[in-house]
């Protein structure tokens, strides 16, 4: 059975994947988690900043962990320096998040100034500070022979690119409208043509 810590993530990770970090109280998230005690999200993650925090920590360290794979991968194959394949690194471990509500989630962070993981380019906790997502950001980085103004310009663009058309699409899946709509296979293979496109250009 789940515990209490891991009740109120799940139910914290829908509710804000759904109606946004100002749209749901603590107390909804801790009726929603099946607790009684109206001071449990206080007690395990010292109010909203920290739950915030820890519902993007705990996934982001997933998608950490197959990122610095895949960059293992690239090096045992010789491919360091490849563009589409570092790319590839960047945007897939994301991408393939699933149906879960973090995606959805991560894009509420996107949207708000106090919160947005990915605000301050390189210096940010989701582009820069945690091992391969700042290896394989460097090494983008080092392919590109444009002003480091211009690099950030396009690390935003193609960050908030794959963060909002993964959270739509899951979220029209979820409401039923997204027979138009790619595969997420197919979604991840043209984020990464485009994001390449970015880069390159």
């Amino acid at each position: 059975m789940a515990d209490t810590r891991e009740l109120i993530l799940g139910a914290a990770e829908r509710l804000y994947a759904e109606r946004g970090l100002d749209g749901v109280s603590l107390r909804e998230i801790t009726e929603a988690a099946g607790q009684r005690n109206n001071a449990a999200v206080h007690y395990h993650f010292g109010g909203r900043d920290g739950l915030v925090q820890a519902l993007f920590d705990r996934r982001y360290a997933q998608l950490e962990s197959r990122r610095a794979a895949m960059l293992s991968e690239l090096d045992a194959e010789g491919r360091s320096d490849d563009l589409h394949a570092l790319v590839r690194v960047l945007v897939a471990p994301f991408a393939e998040e699933g149906d879960s509500h973090w995606v959805r989630f991560v894009a509420r962070l996107h949207e708000d100034a106090r919160f947005n993981p990915f605000a301050g380019g390189e210096q940010s906790y989701a582009m820069g500070s945690i091992p391969a997502t700042r290896e394989v950001s460097a090494r983008i980085r080092e392919l590109l022979t444009v002003p480091q103004r211009e690099i950030d310009a396009r690390f935003y663009l193609v960050v908030t690119m794959a963060v909002h058309a993964v959270a739509d699409r899951q979220a029209l899946v979820a409401a039923g409208v997204a027979d138009y709509l790619p595969s997420a296979e197919a979604l991840v293979e043209q984020l990464i043509e485009a994001a390449v496109v970015v880069f390159s250009r």
